[in-house]
């Protein structure tokens, strides 16, 4: 009977080694990962449809694209792996533990080896098991949350760049064209002062006006390479990749639908949902480590034979007094952490519902700005239109013509930067209220 009774006993444990993990090999990536074109990025969202890239991208486009394909956000992702393994470890119990020894009879009455042995269980999971599962759970969902709100980050990223982009390239177009227009006018100047038509005097106004067009062409040109160089990285793509743009339709959302969204903010944010699963998570370890004033506890049997053949077995346990320790270093520091938690939700709470609420009245300015300067624009449009009619009609000198062009190609100018001022602020705007992107593009799993 004894050697089936070890055969029995052996079995549990075969099966156990059988279901243990092995190791694979995972090498590090020896190349970039980045897109040669918007055609190789991915673009297939969770619910099967696909985006379409063959033509200019919308601020809309762009941000899903992002979504899907910024390193950054792929890396994150990765993170919830952890978090997965955490609720994966709470939900598990300890594997129990087998002790056994042998001694060599040496001398005396006895007969033959002693044997010892001892199976136990430790329970402490039994008590802290529910509590730990549920803080493991909040981590996981805020683990989710944390990424969804680097996904509305990065969305709320490529829209930005596409409206100032966009914004970055009508400029340069403004500026390209004053430039040759400005040139011509010049040339044309100096020919005259050189006939002696003009004075040097006056030729001073046409170059003056050329140098400052082409010192913001410089500047303008640059500042949309580095934009460009930036909307490539967020999607994957090999630096100074061209990426076609539509023109920006951004609609600001409506003064009630403001308010309905201020109102329900903590309820929809991803930053906001994280840091309340953040407490949640703090709040259950407090329990965990109360609860762990009497851990640890263990449960099991031990037995042997002795030196004269006979055989024993009885029930075996620990458990820790709580006369000293306590566990109270754990408890002061979970107590602490659930404080520090709960201050950092307010003030997270607070500072978004300030900004969201901040927002419509710089909309409203902007909007106001806007008008103006549209209105100024088409008005210096229309003087330089007709002064070029006369210059062409020799009534009217190179340098007056070349001021009033001058001013309406800045006047134009100004209305396309408070255009993506506007539509930079209404973005805003849309992602502090937590309007867009309100559901993952990525497959979130249930927590």
């Amino acid at each position: 009977m004894k050697p089936r009774l070890l055969n029995y006993l052996c079995l549990p444990l075969a099966l156990g080694l059988s279901q243990c993990a092995s190791y694979h090999a995972a090498p590090l990536p020896a190349a970039p990962d980045l897109r040669a074109g918007v055609s190789g990025l991915r673009t297939r969202l969770p619910d099967g449809t696909a985006l379409d890239v063959s033509g200019p991208l919308s601020p809309q486009t762009l941000a899903k694209l992002a979504v899907l394909n910024d390193p950054d956000l792929v890396a994150a992702r990765a993170q919830r792996g952890i978090s997965e393994a955490n609720l994966l470890a709470a939900g598990t119990p300890p594997d129990p533990s087998i002790t056994g020894g042998f001694a060599a009879l040496l001398s005396g009455p006895g007969s033959m080896p002693a044997l010892t042995g001892a199976f136990t269980q430790d329970l402490g999971a039994l008590i802290t098991g529910p509590a730990d599962r549920a803080a493991a759970r909040a981590g996981l969902k805020q683990t989710n949350e944390d990424i969804l709100w680097q996904e509305w980050q990065v969305a709320a990223k490529a829209e930005q760049l596409a409206v100032t982009l966009a914004g970055d390239r009508e400029t340069l177009a403004s500026l390209r064209q004053d430039d040759a227009l400005l040139s011509r006018i010049n040339s044309e100047t100096q020919t005259q002062i050189s006939a002696g038509n003009l004075t040097s005097n006056e030729g001073v106004t046409a170059l003056s006006a050329l140098a400052s067009v082409q010192s913001s062409e410089n500047t303008t040109a640059q500042a949309a390479q580095q934009d460009e160089v930036a909307l490539d990285a967020l999607l994957g793509l090999q630096p100074h990749t061209p990426v076609a743009i539509a023109a920006p339709a951004i609609v600001a959302p409506s003064p009630a639908a403001v308010q309905a969204a201020l109102a329900s903010l903590a309820q929809r944010r991803p930053d906001l949902l994280a840091l309340r699963y953040g407490y949640e998570q703090a709040d259950q370890k407090l329990r965990a480590a109360i609860l762990s004033q009497f851990l640890p506890l263990s449960l099991g049997g031990a037995g042997g034979r002795d030196t004269s053949n006979v055989w024993s077995f009885g029930p075996q346990f620990t458990l820790t007094l709580p006369l000293f320790n306590r566990n109270r270093p754990a408890i002061k520091a979970a107590e602490a952490s659930r404080a520090a938690l709960r201050a950092q939700y307010q003030s997270a709470l607070d500072n978004a519902a300030g900004a969201a609420a901040a927002l419509p009245a710089q909309i409203a300015l902007l909007q106001s700005e806007l008008r103006t300067a549209q209105t100024q624009a088409a008005q210096a449009r229309a003087m330089a239109d007709s002064a070029q009619s006369l210059y062409q009609a020799g009534q009217l000198a190179g340098p007056v013509f070349a001021n009033l062009a001058a001013v309406a190609g800045e006047r134009q100018r100004s209305a396309i930067a408070l255009r993506a001022q506007l539509q930079t602020a209404e973005l805003s705007l849309a992602t502090l209220l937590g309007f867009g992107l309100t559901q993952p593009l990525t497959e979130h799993p249930a927590s």
